[in-house]
């Protein structure tokens, strides 16, 4: 990108990237002003004339250009002094190089200027890469980023003209993101792998085949609902002062189209059965974590992740009829962690009963969650939320080397016909961000989610949602003081091993 300089002496353009700490462009400007310039006091300023908002180079030394919020095109004004034409005084010791750096007003000279500490940021690491350079995915997630996911399609006869080894529109190999064929297969949601095949290939990386390109660029950015602590702009921290560069921006409520995980696989019918015995004999409901791994689920959704349950870890808890109390971190969920580890076994989510017996004696239970009603409440809804905050998700794809969860949490409650069922879920990243954020909590009604009020202490911008109004029109709404937890909430299948 370009940024752009203007002066007493005219302007400049100097190229660099987001990912560059400012002293880069600092050593790239100073080259090009005149040689009389004095770079002890140049100061920058996206202001013109503004003395309150100007800054001298070395204050902005440590972060970078998408830090400061920095971009193609952006314009800056410079002020600096000429340097005094001194008279060379005779010496036989060579005085020490100045540099930017100032300590107390004084010029520091540039063998003294490494042993000031430099500001850290949470984004950055000491070596000067990024996060997303060296985190450690997931072995599933290496394994389906070396697959290019292409669905291969049959000759067809009626509309093909070609010979067998030739290719046209009508057989050559879809994107595993094409809406066409993830409709005709019944698949709701995209695979996470597919919706980053498909940001690849429209921005800027379409040309970088790998996340090892040098013009790559993470197509992700994990989603920040609060006020930055710190402001590039130089005024108060926020409650004492806002601005648009520290101000979070609107959220507008819409149904997440892809999904981190796409399928729940538990590896036997008898872990299931076991856990739902406790309610059988005491008529509570209980909540387990499920310990298990991450696989390829590519030959049933393009690119598709599946975790596979082979463990049903009870925690401690309080059981009721209506309910379990739990808290977290749970007792000795580390020592559980490490054994289950040392199994090649890891969490995976968590699963939780909701049955109430129908009372005729044939074993059929209440069906309470349905189309009318809710599939997962806004007080589970958070709480999935929180789980799936504390389970990260290792991307190379994000900024931060983070993005999401692939935590799951299933329910098992009666269906539509009075059978024991299991449903699975996650919540979508949105819904990670504005939990993190304290924006949402549950209401009193189970299908509906309550936006907190602003107070000194918690920052709550705008909140919208689109709906199909009475007259088939899709209107925006005001999300305050609640809305519909479907906006929310990402669907999986779920099933059993067929051999």
């Amino acid at each position: 990108m370009i940024v752009r300089f203007r002066s007493k002496d005219g302007n400049y353009r100097v190229q660099a990237e987001p990912s560059d700490d400012f002293s880069v462009l600092s050593d790239r400007l100073v080259s090009q002003l005149p040689p009389d310039s004095d770079p002890n006091t140049i100061t920058v300023s996206d202001q013109p004339n503004s003395k309150e908002s100007a800054k001298f180079l070395y204050e902005l030394f440590g972060r970078t250009l998408a830090d400061l919020q920095i971009k193609h095109g952006d314009l800056l004004f410079l002020s600096y002094d000429s340097a005094p034409s001194a008279p060379v005084a005779p010496s036989s010791a060579p005085s020490p190089a100045v540099t930017a750096v100032r300590l107390n007003g004084k010029p520091v000279s540039e063998a003294d200027a490494h042993m000031l500490p430099r500001p850290s940021f949470p984004n950055s690491s000491s070596s000067g890469t990024s996060l997303w350079e060296t985190v450690v995915q997931d072995p599933v997630d290496d394994l389906l980023d070396s697959l290019d996911g292409k669905i291969s399609r049959r000759r067809d006869p009626k509309m093909c003209k070609h010979s067998e080894k030739g290719m046209c529109d009508y057989c050559m190999p879809l994107e595993p993101f094409d809406p066409e064929y993830l409709k005709a297969q019944g698949i709701k949601f995209a695979s996470f792998h597919s919706h980053i095949k498909k940001l690849n290939s429209t921005g800027s990386n379409a040309n970088a085949n790998t996340s090892a390109a040098s013009s790559f660029v993470p197509p992700l950015s994990e989603f920040d609902f609060k006020v930055k602590a710190k402001c590039p702009s130089g005024h108060a921290p926020w409650p004492a002062g806002i601005c648009s560069k520290c101000q979070p921006s609107a959220i507008t409520l819409q149904a997440q189209q892809f999904r981190l995980v796409d399928h729940v696989e538990f590896a036997s019918s008898t872990i299931v059965n076991d856990f739902i015995d406790n309610w059988r004999r005491s008529a509570n409901q209980a909540i387990g974590y499920m310990y298990g791994t991450y696989e390829s689920y590519a030959d049933t959704v393009p690119l598709g992740i599946k975790a596979v349950v082979k463990s049903i870890v009870v925690p401690p808890q309080v059981c009721a009829i209506d309910g379990v109390s739990l808290q977290l971190p749970w007792k000795e969920e580390k020592e559980v962690e490490a054994a289950a580890a040392a199994e090649g076994l890891r969490p995976v989510g968590v699963i939780f009963t909701d049955l109430t017996d129908s009372g005729k004696g044939d074993g059929s239970v209440v069906c309470k969650r349905h189309a009318d009603s809710y599939f997962l409440s806004s007080l589970e809804i958070t709480f999935a939320a929180e789980l799936q905050r504390r389970h990260p998700n290792p991307t190379r794809w994000s900024e931060t080397g983070k993005y999401s969860s692939k935590f799951v949490t299933c329910v098992i409650s009666g269906n539509a016909k009075g059978e024991i069922e299991i449903s699975a879920y996650q919540v979508s990243h949105t819904a990670e961000a504005m939990v993190e954020a304290d924006i949402i909590e549950p209401s009193v009604s189970p299908s509906l989610m309550l936006v907190k009020e602003p107070t000194d202490n918690r920052y709550v911008p705008d909140v919208f949602f689109r709906r199909i109004n009475e007259y088939k029109v899709a209107v925006q709404e005001n999300a305050k003081p609640v809305f519909p937890v479907e906006y929310l909430l990402v669907t999986l299948s779920h099933g059993f091993p067929t051999t």
